[in-house]
């Protein structure tokens, strides 16, 4: 089992969709990291290693039941192999961005084995309409 991923921060995309992570969501060297369709409207974003578990759990699942199939469909025809550039940020992508309503700024939350990036108005309307506290009207560019 790899590292476990906590915290909340705030970023801004590019023009061109890059992201520059947090320094404390990354180990020392730049890890190998798979981005995927998340619940909710997110981003779920997976070290190899934990990437790896997720597709050994997908394997388990039976492709002749509708939702496991529509689950394994979903998750691998969604997954991208990211890559940092020369400044140490991950390209996204316009046609990611466009896909997940991400505009400029982004919010970034750990979720144990991974973590997500969601649109932040997404990110608030979901902590609003789940009850959770959100911070975004507290938060410091």
């Amino acid at each position: 089992m790899g590292r476990s991923f906590n915290g909340k921060y705030y970023r801004n995309l590019d023009n061109k969709g890059r992201l520059l992570l947090p320094s404390a969501l990354l180990e020392k060297e730049r890890p190998t990291l798979y981005v995927l369709s998340g619940f909710d409207g997110c981003l779920a974003v997976y070290p190899e290693e934990e990437y790896e578990e997720l597709m050994a759990k997908l394997r388990n699942l039976d492709f002749r039941n509708p939702a496991d199939r529509a689950y394994i469909r979903d998750v691998t025809s969604s997954t991208v192999k990211l890559k940092f550039d020369g400044a140490g940020r991950i390209l996204l992508g316009k046609d990611i961005c466009r896909e997940y309503g991400f505009e400029t700024e982004v919010t970034i939350i750990g979720v144990l084995d991974h973590f997500e990036i969601w649109d932040s108005a997404s990110y608030s309307a979901y902590c609003l309409s789940n009850g959770l506290h959100s911070n975004q009207a507290n938060r410091r560019s």
